[in-house]
């Protein structure tokens, strides 16, 4: 996650849930948005990356 437009990235923890995979993404205490990336790879090292610039609004 990042609140400052990707300039810095944080990870958050994630886990298996039923058929899928969650996170809880922790909201700033200050007005803005939060950006978000996902990241995953296979066993034969295959990787993907999905940006979400200003996912949502934090007010």
């Amino acid at each position: 996650m990042s609140v400052d437009d990707g300039a810095t990235w944080r990870g958050v923890p994630v886990r298996a849930e039923g058929r899928g995979w969650s996170a809880r993404v922790p909201n700033p205490r200050t007005a803005g948005f939060v950006s978000l990336r996902a990241t995953s790879a296979d066993t034969s090292g295959n990787t993907v990356t999905q940006t979400v610039h200003r996912a949502y609004a934090v007010g």
